[in-house]
């Protein structure tokens, strides 16, 4: 039998550590397939497309491709879809993280101008970070308040959970709404240019003009205005 390549061997190992990755609930539309014959029948399928279209085919792998503290996995399954054809299927695993809009004592806010490397562009956005297992959202959100904006919280309120990207991820943040008095100087060192004050008249205006785009900010007004936070 032909040996299983090493990405397809760490894919097994975290299947048993996590089996919570991999689960195939009742109904579900793409079910994982992890039979060897079953991914090995997957993977001529998509070589068989891929080679017919001009696509790349050089990297036919499935199981883990990748893994990094600050990311979590880059995984590619073998599937079968609803109408069952089978495929592949790649997604990322993401660490949880989470997403704080800061309130000024006037009800505007304030966000951070930052330069994110993956989209290799400006935003306008909340204060966002990484939380590492073993570690208390509330805790990390009152840290980064601190550390990307010098602010120190008064008071904290739990506003639910945003999915960012639910196509290509299982990221997901844990949303606050922090009432600060002031802030200070903004963590160069992350990219942060500057700290910019929004008048709560101005938000709806930005967001629907395309100077606010990032999504979990945007999840972060709306949540705020719902609970009668804005």
């Amino acid at each position: 039998m032909e040996a299983e390549e090493p990405s397809l061997i760490r894919y097994r190992t975290l299947l048993a550590s996590n089996p919570e990755l991999f689960e195939n609930p009742p109904g579900c539309l793409t079910r994982i397939l992890f039979d060897a014959d079953e991914i090995r029948g997957a993977k001529a399928e998509v070589l068989a497309e891929r080679t017919a279209a001009g696509w790349p085919t050089d990297d036919m792998r499935v199981g883990v491709l990748a893994e990094d503290p600050y990311i979590g996995y880059v995984i590619r399954d073998a599937v079968r879809f609803s109408d069952g054809k089978a495929g592949l299927y790649n997604r990322v695993v993401a660490s949880g993280g989470i997403a704080v809009l800061p309130i000024l004592p006037d009800g505007n806010i304030a966000l951070i101008r930052i330069f994110r490397h993956p989209a290799r562009r400006w935003f306008l956005e909340a204060p966002q970070g990484l939380v590492l297992p073993g570690h208390v959202p509330a805790e990390e959100a009152r840290k980064e308040m601190m550390e990307e904006m010098g602010a120190v919280v008064d008071e904290l309120t739990p506003l639910g959970v945003v999915y960012t990207s639910t196509a290509m991820t299982s990221e997901n943040l844990k949303m606050f709404a922090a009432r600060i008095t002031s802030y200070g100087a903004p963590q160069r060192n992350e990219g942060i240019e500057s700290i910019e004050t929004i008048a709560k008249e101005d938000i709806d205006r930005l967001v629907l003009d395309g100077a606010i785009i990032d999504g979990a900010t945007m999840a972060l007004v709306l949540r705020s205005r719902i609970r009668g936070l804005l």
